[in-house]
């Protein structure tokens, strides 16, 4: 195995290393489109006016044309009448003031007169007048080079009768991805191989910052092709390369040697997690980005070098997204001397933004469709403790975040339901789901870091679901109870395993290995009754310890040959097509604060809830009743 790293440089040094040697900003060369193509695009050159604009003397209002002088003393005490058309002709917001004319009189402050108008009040030379040349004059300079042309810039070029423009060749960037392992989406990965979905990904991102993205053909993990193959991507006019995976420390990772031996490698290794295995380098003077294969990673170095890239390569700023101030609602531990950038999911309450931090590792895709923001631990800290006021930069619109509920408590399949519901009803919003179980939601509620909890909690000693223990947990705190449905739980089993049990008892004397949730769900403490009502210890229960957050990851540990079995929701066992052996049916129940009943997002879900549409499709899910759904209760 060769050395993991030369060296770790931060982004910043790294950038600076990178286009340090790029040349000056906006170096493409430029080409003419049509300015009603032109769009996103960047002048290459100062654009004038070809005409003034307005091209003529124009009405500013509906009314009359009229001479100022002609209209001296007029006053609502003594109105004046003007003759037409000699003294007075009609005309509207746009046409061109007639010759001998200087002044309009809206038609607010004049009456019809027999042979004319009748005037309350005398006008000002040029009055309600646009001027010619009052916005742009004829040679005046519209557009400086090196500016993004947005829909109000193409708006002023076609004014001023431009209707082509030189612009800036968008960067074209090739992306290498390389691999013995990949395939392409829609074919079968089970046998060991990659789906190749980062290639797509940084392709799009390439087109949304103004780059012009090309995909290549993968290649196979052997340093002469691969050299081979980025001499060829410049030779066909590529302006920079992204060569995909290969650039970690592995026996198959030739990308910082390639560089190495083709040109001249700038550096390999950031200070950066995730993406630490980043390189780059230069190929006939053309910038080479080596990216991580693991898609959080390869999202953030393109986020922090390629985006950056692009920009200097067209000569622009790059765009800054908006930044929200919010409280970390959990402590985030990391490695002093590595920037780390953690993706969280926003919610804001009267008291202000909160923000929950998802999945850390480099290879959790879901946090990437599902994060609203980046949050940026400094390589100088140890890491951020829960309740630090943090800034998180929004990766998507603003409005779109407000829009969202905070849900933690215990995972169900009818959350997702809940949510698609929810974006239907009001647009940009959403249920981002943190699965904490049970208690941990209700805590999460006291703490004010959820608008909405979900709990399916027996108490053994009554037999009644979550409201005991909501009273317990949540004394003298004012709240409702919504039914969500009630569900089947039961233990799942690959198909047609002859080793389906019935009982704990029997998962026991037949070895099979269990796969458990964690702890204060809902399940667990159903699993560890269960256990004490049929005697088994849990020492006794292979597996015990093993803990899935949600019951898709439980089941999905059964499906994979992981474990043997494990206590489910019917749903989550039919969708991944698991035999199901039923144990017990119980109430599953939206927990929300009463102050909350007035927000409108709590009240779409709970017309969400009521609607036979979304009751019809949780049942189709399989293993609901929706006898209660919407029904609420008062602890």
């Amino acid at each position: 195995m060769k050395p993991r790293y030369r060296e770790l440089v931060s982004p910043a040094e790294a950038l600076a290393r990178l286009l340090g040697r790029l040349g000056p900003p906006g170096s493409l060369p430029a080409e003419e489109v049509a300015v009603e193509a032109a769009c996103g695009r960047v002048s290459a050159e100062p654009v004038f006016a070809a005409l003034s604009s307005p091209p003529y003397h124009a009405a500013a209002m509906d009314g009359i044309a009229v001479r100022a002088a002609d209209t001296l003393g007029a006053a609502p005490t003594r109105p004046r009448v003007l003759a037409s058309p000699a003294e007075a002709l009609p005309l509207d917001t746009g046409d061109p003031l007639p010759p001998g004319f200087d002044a309009v009189i809206p038609v607010e402050q004049l009456n019809d007169a027999p042979g004319g108008f009748e005037i309350l009040q005398a006008a000002a030379e040029r009055q309600h007048v646009r001027l010619k040349g009052e916005d742009v004059v004829s040679g005046e300079l519209l557009l400086a080079r090196g500016r993004r042309l947005g829909p109000a810039q193409l708006g002023a070029l076609l004014s001023a009768n431009v209707t082509r423009v030189r612009v800036r060749r968008r960067p074209r960037v090739a992306i290498l991805p390389t691999g013995d392992e990949l395939c392409e989406p829609g074919e079968d990965p089970s046998d060991g191989r990659v789906i190749d979905s980062n290639s797509r990904m940084l392709a799009a991102m390439v087109e949304a910052w103004g780059g012009a993205a090309e995909r290549l053909p993968p290649e196979r993990d052997e340093p002469e092709r691969l050299a081979d193959r980025v001499r060829q991507a410049f030779a066909r006019g590529a302006d920079a390369l992204l060569v995909l995976a290969g650039s970690s420390a592995g026996r198959g990772d030739f990308t910082p040697r390639v560089l190495a031996s083709a040109g001249e490698l700038l550096f390999h290794g950031l200070a950066l997690m995730p993406g630490k295995p980043t390189a780059a380098g230069l190929v006939d003077g053309r910038p080479v980005l080596g990216v991580p294969g693991f898609p959080v990673s390869a999202a953030l170095a393109a986020e922090r070098l390629l985006r950056p890239l692009l920009a200097h390569l067209l000569g622009v700023a790059p765009e800054q997204p908006e930044a929200v101030r919010a409280r970390l609602l959990r402590a985030l531990p990391s490695r002093p001397g590595l920037e780390e950038v953690v993706r969280v999911v926003l919610g804001r309450f009267a008291h202000g933004w909160v923000a929950a931090p998802m999945g850390r590792g480099a290879g959790a895709i879901a946090s990437l469709s599902r994060a609203h923001g980046l949050l940026v631990v400094p390589a100088a800290l140890e890491g951020l403790e829960a309740g630090a006021e943090v800034e998180v930069e929004l990766l998507r619109p603003r409005p779109e975040v407000e829009q969202g509920l905070l849900f933690a408590g215990s995972h169900d399949l009818a959350l997702a339901l809940v949510d698609d519901a929810l974006s239907a009803t009001r647009p940009g919003a959403g249920l981002s789901v943190t699965p904490l179980g049970s208690l941990g939601g209700l805590g999460a509620l006291a703490r004010g870091e959820a608008h909405l909890a979900g709990c399916h909690l027996l108490d053994p000693p009554s037999g009644e679901y979550n409201l005991p223990q909501v009273r317990a947990v949540l004394p003298g705190r004012e709240l409702e109870l919504v039914c969500l449905a009630h569900r089947q739980q039961g233990l799942c089993f690959r198909r047609g395993d002859a080793r389906a049990a019935g009982s704990f008892r029997e998962v026991v004397a037949r070895g099979l290995r269990f796969a458990n949730r964690q702890g204060g769900s809902g399940t667990r403490l159903l699993t560890d009754q269960r256990l004490r009502q049929e005697g088994v210890p849990t020492s006794a229960l292979l597996g015990y310890g093993h803990e899935e957050f949600t019951h898709a990851a439980a089941a999905e540990a059964v499906r994979s040959g992981l474990s043997d079995c494990a206590l489910v929701i019917r749903a989550a066992a039919l969708a991944l097509g698991l035999d199901f052996v039923p144990l017990a049916e119980e109430r599953y129940d939206l927990v929300i604060p009463r102050e909350a009943l007035g927000d409108g997002r709590i009240q779409a879900l709970l017309s969400i809830l009521g609607s036979a549409e979304f009751q019809a499709r949780v049942r189709a899910l399989g293993g609901y009743d929706t006898r209660e759904t919407g029904r609420v209760r008062l602890p």
